[in-house]
């Protein structure tokens, strides 16, 4: 009789062990119908390779660090020389996609301001979050602001960056 409760006990407890290592949630979850949850925003820094529309395709691309804020604000600055700082706005629109459109001051030779340019972009962001892709359209303005051209054609990739630590990382926080 002893033997036979023994038994019984030792079931039920395998039982209930089995039992605890799959909760609720992990009866309901569908593992191969899951689809990745990636964090759909720009807000971060990247690093922008622009082709203005037009552009001959020996030209080195237009290196732009951009700053997307989660406010929807942008804070960008080109790396040819020629122009202000880029200011504008972003929104998602879609599933990974989004617009963006941005400002910024072109300079004469005496360092005054020349066009204003408004840059309007699509915007693709990739399935992992770290690159995008997207096509734009530039539009010229006077200093006035009368339109002098709009340039369609554009197109752009981009990289996120991340934040790195230094080679004394770890004797610096006297973490080990």
């Amino acid at each position: 009789m002893k033997r036979i409760v023994l038994l019984m006990l030792t079931g039920l407890a395998i039982g209930q062990i089995e039992t605890r290592a799959e909760g609720l949630g992990d009866v309901l979850r569908a593992p191969d119908k899951a689809v990745p949850v990636v964090s759909q925003t720009l807000d971060g820094t990247w690093l922008y390779e622009l082709r203005r529309g037009g552009q001959p395709a020996n030209q080195p691309p237009v290196l732009l660090l951009i700053q997307f804020h989660p406010d929807g604000t942008i804070a960008a600055a080109a790396g040819d020389g020629t122009q202000s700082s880029h200011f504008g706005m972003w929104l998602r629109v879609g599933d990974r996609k989004f617009l963006i459109t941005t400002f910024l001051f072109a300079f004469n030779e005496n360092r005054t301001v020349a066009t204003i340019t408004k840059i309007r972009a699509n915007v693709l962001l990739s399935a992992d979050g770290a690159t995008v892709r997207g096509t734009q359209e530039v539009v010229v303005s006077d200093s006035a602001g009368k339109v002098i051209t709009t340039i369609p054609g554009g197109a752009f990739t981009g990289s996120r960056l991340t934040p790195e630590i230094p080679g004394d990382f770890y004797d610096f926080q006297q973490i080990r």
